[in-house]
């Protein structure tokens, strides 16, 4: 199987300092963290003052060219399958690299993702929280990143991503998500540099950071994708609310219609909260995950 090798660029500044490591495009339809990388690459070759950045945009080869969330070669989706393998298949053998070259070693792990394809987001800064020393650091960093939401997941990552690979090293990650859609809005892109930026000032790294122009919004629940609130029956998804809206336990946040518009199931919100993601395409089967929530984050 051909194995397209992520591109790691290391820069380094005059004087030492920490090490932080970003990753953009760990999936191939999201657009929003290659370009924020690969930006902040040619800012940084010139203003870094302290320590070193690793960059891996897109962090996936194969599945950028294909601007797909899997990889065309083997079908795996690389943030299912962290820390990889040198052994295994072609993505597996890219999570070893981007492991082994990218992550290891490095003092932070900022790993910028977007809604992709199939989902709808607002944009958030997220990081796992086991009352560890380690997710103390990374919710210093999300809270320094400033995105418009910083959602706090409890316990350890879910296996296989790139968070449960630096988790699993020691080390501190934060993640972000946006609208996605394959589209890239400027206030998102923006809020993506200026959020790094934010954490590298933080750590001396850069001499200037824009200020955030708003406070985030503290929410708390699980952020895996792969699970979420079911469609409840067949249909076509119709919505109440935009994501990022704040709603009330029992609010009808969604229908689901037959192709006449007639109701078939109404979806209320679990608990007082925001929702964190929408499925974008309406036509759903029984079983697919249409929404998430999260919880104001009171801790």
């Amino acid at each position: 199987m051909p194995i397209t090798s992520p591109h790691v660029v290391t820069i380094s500044a005059p004087s030492p300092g920490p090490t932080v490591a970003i990753l953009g495009g760990v999936h191939g339809d999201e657009y929003e963290g290659v370009i924020a990388a690969r930006w902040l690459t040619a800012f940084l070759r010139s203003t870094l003052v302290r320590g070193t950045i690793r960059v891996a945009a897109p962090a996936h080869p194969a599945a950028w060219e294909s601007t797909s969330r899997e990889s065309p070669t083997d079908g795996k989706n690389l943030a299912r399958v962290f820390p990889g393998s040198p052994d295994g298949s072609a993505t597996e053998v890219v999570a070893h690299e981007l492991t082994q070259q990218l992550i290891a070693g490095a003092d932070l792990l900022i790993d910028l993702h977007s809604a992709g394809t199939n989902y709808e987001m607002p944009f958030l800064c997220g990081f796992q929280d086991d009352d560890g020393n380690v997710s103390k650091t990374s919710r210093h960093f999300a809270r320094i990143f400033g995105a418009e939401f910083t959602w706090r997941h409890s316990g350890k990552p879910a296996p296989g991503r790139s968070l449960s690979a630096a988790y699993d090293l020691n080390i501190p990650a934060i993640y972000t998500e946006g609208g996605g859609g394959r589209s890239v809005r400027y206030d998102e892109l923006k809020g993506y540099t200026d959020g790094v930026r934010r954490v590298l000032h933080s750590l001396s790294m850069v001499e200037e950071a824009l200020p955030t122009t708003s406070a985030s919004t503290f929410v708390v629940g699980d952020g895996n994708t792969d699970i979420g609130m079911p469609a409840p029956t067949a249909g076509y998804l119709v919505m109440h609310v935009e994501t990022g809206t704040q709603v009330a336990q029992g609010q009808i946040v969604a229908d689901i219609v037959d192709s006449d518009g007639a109701l078939l199931s109404r979806i209320p919100a679990p608990h007082h909260g925001y929702l964190m993601m929408r499925r974008r395409e309406a036509r759903v089967s029984t079983g697919d995950t249409v929404l998430i929530f999260a919880a104001k984050d009171e801790g």
